[in-house]
């Protein structure tokens, strides 16, 4: 069942704002493999909705291991704290914490007098992923944009067993 977070928070400048996260449950995603939606429901995750959402939101599947691989990542909210989880195909049982961060800590734009999240993701195409950082050849699998909606993003990119973090200039 659908989840309104509410509370309070300091934006950067100082000042106090109140905010409403609308959260789905995992069962509001039915293309998300059961084994995963699992793995979620026991830890409690509800996916946090940006405030601009006008369909569920940041459960997405993509190739992020490798090129051919089926692999999903989630926003998960538990206790007030949202981390973005990758499952890949390969150890579909292993979930990788990629970022954690409080569930106030991006708002965005007012709705009905509170702020909302302001933390989405999105795939990104190997056309997309462009930096020095990525030596050698060029990006051959997707990539996870991690998005501080209206504000600044990043791309998550998996090479050579670890993760690579690239800033999109925004």
């Amino acid at each position: 069942m659908e989840r309104i977070e509410t509370g309070r928070a300091r934006l950067p400048n100082g000042v106090q704002i109140g905010y409403r996260i609308r959260l789905l449950p995992p069962a509001s995603f039915p293309s998300l493999p059961a084994a995963i939606a699992a793995q979620l429901q026991q830890k409690r995750c509800m996916i946090p909705q940006t405030y601009e959402a006008r369909r569920p939101e940041n459960v997405i599947h993509g190739a992020f291991e490798k090129q051919g691989s089926e692999d999903w990542a989630v926003l998960c909210s538990s206790d007030g704290m949202t981390t973005l989880y990758v499952f890949f195909q390969s150890h579909p049982s292993d979930a990788i914490p990629l970022r954690r961060q409080p569930d106030g800590e991006w708002l965005g734009a007012e709705v009905a007098d509170a702020y909302g999240s302001a933390w989405g993701i999105s795939v990104r195409m190997p056309s997309q992923i462009r930096s020095a950082k990525l030596r050698g050849d060029g990006p051959d699998h997707n990539g996870i944009e991690d998005s501080f909606v209206e504000h600044s993003s990043s791309t998550h990119y998996f090479r050579d067993g670890g993760w690579v973090t690239l800033e999109n200039g925004n």
